[in-house]
């Protein structure tokens, strides 16, 4: 067995994702003001920010971010479902799922991972 068949076996999204670094605008659960980080990549689940100071697991949040081709942001709720403290393959960060996923945020997205 390959190291990419056991990458494929370990893999547990169920949508692609695809690499996007874009500027992400989040405000938690709490109403703790704003922060902007980066997104690493997006897929219709979730996706990934890379942050020094990743929130705690299972906050929520409200994020806002652009795709190319829109001049509205995307603006949606999201979990955070996972977090990476320090890592020597890729960005410390936190794996946001998306919540409750309106039916134009996820035709934009569809799209763009399409694209």
């Amino acid at each position: 067995m390959t190291a990419s068949d056991l990458n494929k076996q370990h893999e547990k999204r169920i949508h692609p994702r695809k690499a996007y670094k874009t500027e992400v605008v989040f405000e938690d659960e709490f109403g703790e003001g704003l922060f902007y980080v980066y997104s690493t990549d997006v897929s219709l689940g979730g996706l990934f920010l890379a942050s020094d100071i990743p929130a705690k697991l299972g906050t929520m949040l409200f994020l806002s971010f652009k795709l190319p081709g829109h001049k509205r942001p995307v603006r949606l709720t999201g979990k955070v479902v996972r977090t990476i403290l320090s890592s020597n393959i890729g960005p410390q960060g936190m794996g946001v799922s998306f919540l409750g996923l309106g039916d134009i945020a996820k035709k934009r997205i569809e799209e763009f991972i399409e694209s």
